[in-house]
């Protein structure tokens, strides 16, 4: 009995060990468990809070105006919804025909492609803008504008970069608001896209405007794309709409102005001359270049009232050229001017930027567009100085004198069709040694812009 009750103790204390240790493992256990669950808990907390953000994102979203997305005359645009953000692309295409009458003359019948140029510009902020340009037209890709603006105000702001220098009245108008198919002589003898810092603006209510550039200094009718000297140009142009605002006044579309230029070109050959027609008819010798001061002054003016405008400009180029050989140095006056008169025959108004049809061509509907007619005559001269050191007078003429007249349909404002017929006659130089033919061509085009 002794002997069972003594075996019986440690089997009991070996239950109860086990018991007890079953017991611990068993709390532990509970621990972990209500642990985890309070994992649980804590994560779907989180989950509800990032639901909830997600929720209101969704909500303010659909309570935000949305981006505008436009596409039509002006082109395409995409805008941001504050309208302080925006982009345009925009191009133009224009397809030309030129036939010359006659066989004595250098230029050849041809299609060509004139210009192909798309555009991309747009606002950064509210004050800050840019343009880049490039023209396709021709087998080597050229950079025509890429500029960076800043407009704090109408009355001030600066542009940085590569675009047109404010000079010609005539080059300042966009290619596709031109009156006739190619610029007039002054054009000839202005600059054409420059590289440096402009200030503009408009004073006194629209009725004056300004421009000031510091520029590298391009040739006459050139851009300049690598600076090769030192030299640079300064370019200064005010204009006025004096009667801007006196509405049913005939003097309402009254413009004029003035622009100076002013710099040294010391590298470099001077450009040769083009007819109206696009042919050379003064060239330099080989070995005369720039060396020295070049000033510019083009008085400008232009009047529209109703479906009749006029517009004109007179321009003057003094450059110090040197000859080479005989070392020789002179300064040389070329001018140019030119007088244009248009009329809408379809009743609407004539403007500088073209014209915008009442009615859009519809063969469906009978509306045939605006109709418009042109007439302009002008004249390049060179120095009479210029022979015969600077250039030779059996085969440069001294005086281009053109007439051209002009019939544009706008079937709408992205289409245009033009026709024009250019005449030139010459004066030789000095001696009169040229005997030149009087040039006579038929140029047409086709325009696109959108």
């Amino acid at each position: 009995m002794r002997l069972s009750l003594q075996l019986q103790r440690p089997a009991r204390l070996a239950l109860a060990f086990l018991a007890l240790a079953g017991a611990r493992t068993l709390s532990a256990a509970d621990a972990e468990l209500a642990e985890l669950r309070a994992q649980i808990r804590a994560l779907e907390q989180k989950l509800l809070v990032l639901e909830r953000k997600q929720e209101l994102k969704a909500e303010a979203a659909a309570a935000a105006p949305a981006p505008v997305v436009a596409a039509g005359a002006s082109g395409f645009s995409l805008t941001a919804a504050d309208k302080k953000f925006q982009l345009r692309i925009r191009a133009n295409l224009q397809a030309d025909a030129h036939f010359f009458l006659g066989d004595n003359t250098n230029g050849n019948d041809t299609f060509l492609i004139r210009r192909l140029r798309p555009s991309f510009e747009g606002t950064i902020g509210e004050k800050f803008g840019f343009r880049v340009m490039p023209d396709l037209a021709t087998a080597n890709f050229t950079l025509l504008d890429a500029y960076a603006t800043y407009a704090p105000a109408p009355e001030f702001n600066i542009l940085v970069g590569k675009a047109k220098s404010p000079f010609d009245l005539e080059r300042l108008v966009s290619q596709t608001d031109l009156l006739f198919i190619e610029r007039a002589y002054p054009t000839s003898l202005g600059p054409n896209r420059d590289l440096g810092l402009q200030f503009f603006g408009d004073l006194a209510g629209g009725r004056v405007s300004y421009q000031l550039a510091w520029l590298n200094g391009a040739r006459d009718n050139d851009s300049t794309i690598v600076d090769t000297d030192d030299g640079k140009e300064i370019v200064a142009r005010v204009f006025a709409h004096p009667f801007k605002d006196d509405a049913g006044s005939p003097l309402q579309g009254l413009g004029f102005g003035v622009a100076v230029s002013t710099g040294d070109k010391n590298t470099g050959a001077p450009n040769s001359f083009r007819t109206n027609a696009q042919q050379t008819f003064f060239a330099w010798r080989a070995t005369v270049a720039n060396s020295g001061k070049h000033e510019r002054i083009e008085p400008q003016a232009y009047w529209y009232n109703g479906s009749f405008g006029l517009i004109g400009s007179w321009a003057s180029s003094k450059q110090a050229l040197w000859n080479g050989p005989g070392t020789v140095t002179r300064d040389l006056t070329n001018t140019a001017w030119y007088g244009a008169a248009h009329y809408v025959l379809t009743g609407e108004d004539a403007g500088y930027k073209g014209v915008t049809p009442a009615t859009n061509f519809s063969w469906q509907d009978g509306t045939w567009g605006a109709f418009e007619v042109a007439a302009r005559y002008g004249e390049l001269e060179i120095d009479p100085d210029a022979f015969p050191l600077f250039a030779n007078p059996a085969t440069a003429a001294n005086t281009a004198k053109g007439t051209t007249l002009g019939v544009n349909w706008y079937l709408n404002r992205s289409v245009k069709a033009a026709l024009n017929f250019e005449h030139t006659s010459f004066v030789g130089g000095p001696a009169n040694v040229v005997t030149r033919e009087n040039e006579k061509a038929i140029f047409t085009r086709v325009q696109l812009r959108y």
